[in-house]
């Protein structure tokens, strides 16, 4: 069973249509490079796959679970790091 299934994912902001129809599937233990020039459609599938995002069509599922159907599933079986730290460059660690 694939740990990601992706199937004709489609997201659009207004006429904008930022991600047209994105299939892929990865395997556990897979290694796999999601790449593409900026604007491709990259941060926005992965916004999805994390359900910060709603998909406009298509399906994604992450650990056997829809991420619009069990997001909150989908939430307990994905770990997230960023690429740009979100606290405060000023703060201490005490802090």
């Amino acid at each position: 069973m694939p740990i990601i299934e992706v199937d004709g994912l489609v997201k659009r902001f207004g006429e904008v249509e930022a991600v047209r129809g994105v299939s892929f599937e990865v395997r556990e233990g897979e290694i796999f490079g999601f790449l593409g020039p900026n604007g491709a459609g990259k941060s926005t599938t992965i916004k999805i796959l994390a359900t910060l995002l709603l998909p406009t069509a298509g399906t994604a599922r992450l650990a056997g679970f829809d991420v619009v159907r069990q997001p909150n599933q989908v939430r307990r079986a994905i770990g997230m790091v960023f690429q740009d730290p979100s606290l405060d460059d000023r703060l201490t660690a005490e802090q």
